[in-house]
């Protein structure tokens, strides 16, 4: 069997399909399996990264580390660079993510080729904390991608605190996709959704559909993908890549053993999307608008849908194109 380079194949022994009812949760988790040999695939050596090689030239390159924010816990990063993001800005257990701190409503971009494989809904008006702290609102809209560059191969990108999303026709359109008075955690969820030791892909939580997400929608690098959202007074959007290489990642409990969380701040190189631009390989776009880059006018506004004309179909189970 011919492999592309980078690449190791593995046999994988599981149930053909195993359904797992979660009764406390209230939804079906899927976890689909068969015996088959599936490659696992690693950074290209190509790309630009913290464990490849800098990019040929660094002009452009890392112009806007000022907006960056508290990166992700260093104990859950198996990958690169342990340390990222805000300098001083201790994480929370397990964070996963970093923050790009823009103001609230600001069109958030896709930093790659990419496509949509889930979502989940936790917006609420207000949260209240275990100090007993009031936040409000709480915009806590979460997608999750499938990297389509051939640049990341089988990487998961994740980015939540969004206020909406173009990419859900029916939220804040339809009465049952919206938000919540307090929050109580994930109320809606369809696809496949990633977690810090875990992914799983979710039938359907609290009449996802409602929601009418675009499950399976290509948005290419630079598109609006959704708008930063708050929590309480702090507004951003968070971003966490889980890349996939050749290592097993011991803290994985279920779902993609070859995925590593890593350190956005650090462990890739960034450069401000044009659409003349000529990224070097690896190098991914600023999710939000910098170097003379300007979305339509329309874009701006966090009602704005896309239609759901353009969709490549997807195998969930496999977060695979078919």
């Amino acid at each position: 069997m011919n492999e592309p380079p980078g690449t190791k194949t593995i046999a994988i022994v599981a149930l053909v399909v195993v359904l797992t009812v979660g009764a406390a949760a209230g939804f079906l988790v899927l976890t689909s399996g068969e015996e088959a040999d599936q490659s696992i695939l690693s950074v290209p050596d190509t790309s630009a990264s913290a464990i490849t090689s800098p990019p040929p030239s660094m002009e452009g390159i890392n112009t806007h580390t000022q907006v960056y924010g508290t990166g992700a816990d260093p104990n859950i990063i198996t990958l690169g660079p342990k340390v990222g993001g805000c300098p001083g800005c201790p994480p929370y257990h397990d964070k996963t993510s970093m923050e790009f701190e823009l103001d609230h409503g600001t069109p958030v971009l896709s930093p790659i080729d990419m496509v949509l494989v889930g979502f989940t809904n936790r917006n609420a008006n207000y949260r209240v904390q275990a100090d007993g702290q009031k936040q409000t609102p709480y915009n806590d809209l979460e997608l999750c991608f499938k990297s389509a560059s051939s640049d990341w191969p089988g990487m998961a990108i994740c980015t939540y605190h969004l206020l909406s999303s173009p990419l859900l026709l029916g939220h804040n359109q339809d009465p049952d996709c919206g938000e919540v008075e307090e929050w109580q955690g994930t109320t809606q969820a369809q696809g496949h959704i990633f977690f810090s030791v875990d992914d799983y892909v979710i039938s359907e939580k609290g009449n996802a559909g409602s929601c009418d997400a675009l499950i399976g929608h290509t948005v290419k690098r630079g598109e609006v993908i959704g708008f930063a959202g708050s929590v309480g007074t702090h507004s951003m959007a968070s971003f966490r890549f889980k890349v996939s290489h050749t290592l097993e990642n011991p803290t994985v409990q279920n779902g993609g053993r070859y995925l590593h969380w890593v350190q956005p701040g650090s462990f890739f190189y960034w450069e401000c999307y044009t659409p003349n631009a000529d990224l070097p390989s690896g190098v991914l776009a600023y999710p939000f608008e910098c170097g003379g880059y300007r979305l339509p006018a329309e874009q701006h506004d966090i009602s704005f849908k896309y239609t759901s004309e353009k969709v490549t179909i997807v195998d969930l189970t496999r977060g695979s194109k078919s």
